[in-house]
C-alpha cells in the first residue's frame, strides 16, 4: 500500500475496509491512583482512527492492579471484563497471566492480530497462534535490559522467552535503534524488524505553534530518582538571574514529589518550578507545544534505558523543541546526529552551561528538532493501518 493510498484511508476510513479483530496487551503501573502505560495508552489513541473496534488487555506489572479486559469501540469503553491473575508472588503472577490470557481467547474469542508489549504478552499472542487462535501476532519491544532480573534464573527465564517470541511473531516492533540491532544480532529478518520509536500520535500535530515561550523548561514522567531534578533545580537557581522569566513545568507524579517540593521551597522557587500533576497526554502535548525547551535528564538508574527511546524527547522533537538530555538512552544518537539539542553529564553547571547556550541559538536548535520530528510524523497509524485494513 503506497503512501497516496494510506492518506486516503485515513480521510475516509469507512471506505471499503476489511474490519480485522485487533488485541493489544499490556502491564501497567499504579502511580498514586493513576495508570501509567506509555505505549498502550499511545496506541489508543491511534486506535480510533484506524479500526472501528478493538480489545485491550491491562495487567499489573507490579501486582498492585486487577488484570482486565477491555471492550473499546473509537474511545469509548463497551465492556469489562474481570480475569484471574494472582498478584504474589511475581513468578506466579506472570505463570497465570499467560494462562488466563490464552484461557480468556482460546474459549471465548478469535483475534487476527495481536500485539503483544512485552515479552510476556507477546508469549500469550504465540502460544494462541499455535492454537489456531490468532491470525497474526506483533511483538511490540518497549524496553530491553541485559540484566533486566536480579535473579538470575528470572533473568535467564527472561530472555528465554524473549528469543522465543522473536523466533515466532511475525513482526517485531522494537522502540529503539539499539533493540533493532539486538534483533539483527538474533538472526531477525531486516523486513520483520520494524523500527518504531515512541512518536506522539499524529492528530496531536494540530497543537503545533511558532509561539512559543523560549525560556519555558518542559519535562514528564513518574517523579522517582530515575530523573535528576535537584542538578536541574540547581541550575534554574543559577539562570533566573539572567533570565527572570525561566520556569520549569512538571507533568506527572511520583514518590519524590513531596521531597522535591520541599526542596523548592528552601531553595526559593516556587516560582520558577511548577509541578502539573498527572494530566490527559492531550493536555500535556499542548503545553510542551507552547515551551520551549524540553528537558530528558535520566540518571540511568533504571537498566532498560540504555536500550530504550525517549518518549518525552521524541514529544519534543515533534512540536520543535531543543532538547536537553543525559547520555543514558537511544534517542541520544539522533538528537547528536539532527543537532537537535544539548547531550550533559549529571551536573547542575553542565546544565546550565548547555541551556545557555539553547537559548543563545535556539532558532538553530528548534530548526533541526523540527526535522528530527518530521522524519517519523505518523508511523504508528501508517504501520498500523496497513496492518489492520489490508
Amino acid at each position: 500500500m503506497d503512501a497516496a493510498l494510506v492518506a486516503y484511508e485515513i480521510i475516509y476510513p469507512n471506505k471499503g475496509r476489511f474490519m480485522k479483530k485487533v488485541a493489544i496487551a499490556s502491564h501497567v503501573a499504579m502511580v498514586e491512583g493513576a495508570e501509567y502505560d506509555g505505549i498502550g495508552n499511545a496506541l489508543k489513541e491511534i486506535m480510533p482512527d484506524v479500526t472501528d473496534e478493538y480489545i485491550f488487555i491491562k495487567h499489573s506489572i507490579d501486582g498492585n492492579t486487577r488484570s482486565k479486559i477491555l471492550h473499546l469501540s473509537k474511545s469509548k469503553q463497551l465492556k469489562l471484563e474481570a480475569m484471574l491473575v494472582f498478584a504474589r508472588p511475581s513468578p506466579l503472577r506472570y505463570v497465570s497471566e499467560i494462562f488466563s490470557t490464552i484461557s480468556k481467547f482460546t474459549f471465548r474469542y478469535k483475534i487476527d492480530v495481536f500485539i503483544g508489549i512485552d515479552p510476556l504478552n507477546a508469549l500469550s499472542g504465540v502460544l494462541l497462534k499455535k492454537f489456531n487462535r490468532v491470525e497474526t501476532v506483533i511483538f511490540y519491544t518497549a524496553d530491553y535490559s541485559m540484566q533486566r532480573f536480579s535473579n538470575k534464573v528470572l533473568n535467564s527465564i527472561y530472555h528465554y522467552i524473549d528469543r522465543v517470541c522473536v523466533k515466532h511473531a511475525d513482526q517485531v516492533w522494537s522502540v529503539s535503534s539499539k533493540i533493532v540491532e539486538v534483533r539483527r544480532e538474533m538472526g531477525l529478518e531486516e523486513g520483520n524488524n520494524v523500527f518504531l520509536p515512541n512518536v506522539p500520535p499524529e492528530k496531536f500535530n494540530k497543537y503545533y505553534t511558532d509561539n512559543r515561550d523560549k525560556h519555558t523548561l518542559v519535562t514528564s514522567g513518574i517523579i522517582d530518582t530515575q530523573l535528576d531534578f535537584v542538578n536541574l533545580f540547581d541550575a534554574i537557581n543559577r539562570l533566573k538571574t539572567d533570565y527572570p522569566d525561566i520556569k520549569l513545568k512538571v507533568f506527572g507524579n511520583g514518590p519524590q514529589r513531596p521531597n522535591l517540593e520541599k526542596y523548592i521551597r528552601e531553595h526559593k522557587l516556587e516560582e520558577q518550578v511548577l509541578f502539573m500533576g498527572k494530566v490527559p497526554l492531550s493536555d500535556m502535548l499542548s503545553h510542551v507545544a507552547r515551551a520551549g525547551v524540553g528537558i530528558a535528564l535520566y540518571t540511568g538508574e533504571w537498566g532498560f534505558n540504555e536500550y530504550g527511546d525517549s518518549t518525552k524527547c521524541r514529544e519534543y522533537f515533534n512540536f520543535g523543541l531543543p532538547v536537553l538530555s543525559t547520555d543514558t538512552h537511544s534517542t541520544v544518537k539522533e538528537i547528536v546526529e539532527f543537532g537537535a539539542g544539548e547531550i550533559v553529564s549529571l551536573s547542575a553547571e553542565q546544565y546550565e552551561q548547555a541551556l545557555r547556550k539553547i537559548f543563545n541559538n535556539y532558532e538553530v536548535y528548534s530548526k533541526q528538532s523540527k526535522k528530527l520530528g518530521e522524519k517519523y510524523s505518523g508511523l504508528h497509524t501508517k504501520l498500523l493501518y496497513r496492518l489492520i485494513n489490508r
